[in-house]
């Protein structure tokens, strides 16, 4: 304390303060992440020691910019931003402890634009309290910089602050520029500042026209049927006993495959590994990866084309992912050729039950629509099973199976009895929020001229090799999602179902054109090149098949992967814990 009580007493306390501080704190982060940094310039050619060198020495002059600026406020002010930038600390080391990485500027597009439940169950997943040990370094260095007088002239503040900032700007531009976002990961306040600017400039760069618009086309009348597309969320097609796992999680769906009313397709490959990507390409049929081109926001919408064939259409979003971004981040208004718009809140100003779990009451809503009329276009996203899974499952003999379970309070545990614990927990949530909500839609539907395409957002990774993160990141594991169709008894065209070939593999970039086909688009009305419908694809069709974690837009943060034939060892299986082998 006496050296930081001398420093204030030098002829330019708030630049030497700044200084020291700021050392301090680089030093900081070599100390607590030295592995990272050590097999970082493991990994790099000589060049690349160049390169980081230079990024080094201009992430820690913005720590010294950071915290100069922060030396110029007023002293509440001053005080009130020191609290927040420790919060900041606390939650980029949580997420390097979690995700080895601090948070891009896509996480901090999906934290700010997604519903208030999944903010909460991100910080859930990835808050460990020992991460305040972490944390408490940070916050003495910070404050420091409380001791420092506060300046009374407004004017010289403003002048003072201005080069620092422009500092700022300028040098995240460059990396913006330059430096892939998850290439380097240096001081925790500095990397939020730089995904935050990140995601700004990435937005400014963003389009914000018309979507594309479809050829002139009339139908005489409404179409007797009705199409539902159910994307669900965090549902791990391998988990499902529907696809072999061992554990009876999905009975329900395999007597309506017996009864030939479903069509299982296996694992498919999702497009992404987190919600706003695969639902962007859900529901625009794009199929290149990344979408350096923006056709997942100039392409028409599943919607547009269900209009067009005389659909009613519906979404039904009480998960608030994709448009729900779009919105909150554009502030415009309904989305084209949508009717209605049915969100948590609709259902409660319509005083229907959703229920604990919410996805058993859109069943239950989605029966009541089919029997009243036909000639629906219905796009669900469920709520299916983000974590905590033990909150999407009531608490009671009959619903929790597999013992023992996660309480809502634990957080992922990697070793084999906490693993167990996730599984158990997990498997519940899939026998619930998968097989109970279709046994609860086909027992209360009596219009029966329906046809589901049911397929998930992403999987889950279950902790198969001691990850603590669920998705969001590349891992092969977190593509394999479920997928199949699923008809009423009077849907007239039963006969494409029977014409799949057993042998096709599907990913995500066929469902397009699959919806195209069952409402009876013709080719000239299909603006853009989609891939080929589930209908259409053979044996040797998808050999690979393509997915990307991270910027939609390909804005450096992104990586593009793929599951190839045949796939990795253990790819698209999953076990329980302690029955049968594990593949880890």
């Amino acid at each position: 304390m006496y050296l930081f009580s001398a420093i204030t007493q030098v002829p330019y306390p708030r630049a030497t303060t700044a200084l020291v501080a700021a050392t301090f704190a680089v030093l900081l982060d070599l100390i607590f992440r030295f592995r990272d940094y050590r097999d970082l310039l493991h990994s790099l050619p000589v060049l690349g020691y160049m390169k980081f060198s230079g990024i080094l020495t201009l992430v820690s002059l913005q720590v010294v910019a950071l915290f100069y600026l922060i030396t110029l406020l007023p002293g509440s002010l001053r005080a009130v931003v020191i609290l927040l930038s420790a919060f900041v600390v606390i939650i980029q080391l949580s997420y390097w402890r979690t995700l080895s990485q601090f948070m891009t500027g896509t996480d901090l597009f999906l934290a700010v634009t997604v519903s208030g439940d999944h903010r909460v169950e991100a910080i859930s997943s990835f808050f460990k309290p020992l991460v305040l040990l972490y944390a408490l370094p940070y916050a003495l260095i910070l404050s420091v910089l409380i001791l420092v007088p506060s300046r009374s002239a407004l004017r010289l503040t403003l002048a003072l602050s201005f080069l620092p900032a422009l500092y700022l700007l300028v040098s995240n531009y460059a990396l913006f520029l330059y430096v892939p976002e998850r290439s380097f990961h240096l001081n925790p306040l500095t990397s939020f500042l730089r995904s935050t600017l990140h995601w700004k400039f990435e937005n400014l760069r963003g389009y914000r026209g018309p979507r594309d618009d479809l050829p002139p086309f009339h139908v005489s009348q409404r179409p007797l049927d009705s199409i539902i597309y159910v994307i669900d969320e965090s549902v791990r097609g391998s988990n499902l006993s529907l696809n072999g796992y061992p554990r009876a999680t999905t009975p329900f769906l395999q007597s309506l495959e017996t009864q030939g009313l479903l069509k299982n397709l296996g694992i498919c490959v999702a497009a992404g590994s987190f919600s706003h990507i695969s639902n962007a390409y859900l529901i625009t049929g794009h199929n290149a990866f990344p979408d350096n081109d923006f056709r997942t926001d100039k392409n028409p919408t599943i919607f547009d084309y269900a209009k067009k064939m005389g659909y009613e259409t519906i979404y039904i979003d009480i998960n608030r992912v994709y448009l729900s971004s779009l919105m909150n981040v554009a502030g415009e208004g309904f989305v084209r050729s949508l009717d209605q718009w049915m969100t948590d809140q609709s259902f409660e100003e319509r005083h229907i039950n959703l229920d604990i779990t919410k996805d058993l009451g859109v069943a239950r809503v989605l029966s009541s629509l089919l029997n009243d009329k036909g000639g629906y276009f219905i796009l669900v996203n469920k709520k299916g099973l983000h974590f905590h899974y033990c909150n999407k499952y009531p608490d009671d003999m009959d619903s929790t199976i597999w013992k023992p379970v996660m309480k809502s309070s634990e957080s992922i545990d990697p070793s084999p009895f906490g693993r167990e614990k996730l599984v158990n927990t997990y498997d519940n949530g899939i026998r619930f929020q998968v097989d109970e909500f279709f046994r609860e839609f086909v027992s209360e539907t009596t219009n029966q001229n329906y046809v589901i395409l049911y397929t998930s957002d992403h999987g889950q990774t279950l902790a198969e090799h001691g990850q603590m993160y669920t998705h969001m990141k590349p891992d092969k594991v977190i593509v394999d999602v479920p997928e199949f169709l699923l008809v009423g008894e009077r849907y007239g065209q039963k006969n494409l179902l029977a014409g799949i070939p057993p042998s096709i593999r599907v990913s995500h970039l066929n469902n397009f054109s699959t919806l195209l086909d069952l409402m009876g688009v013709p080719m000239s009305l299909r603006v853009s090149p989609y891939d080929k419908s589930i209908f259409s694809l053979t044996a040797e069709d998808n050999r690979v098949r393509y997915y990307m974690s991270g910027s939609l837009h390909g804005f450096g943060d992104y990586v593009v992967k793929m599951i190839s034939t045949p796939p990795d060892e253990g790819w698209g299986v999953s076990r329980p814990v302690g029955n049968g082998p594990k593949f880890e």
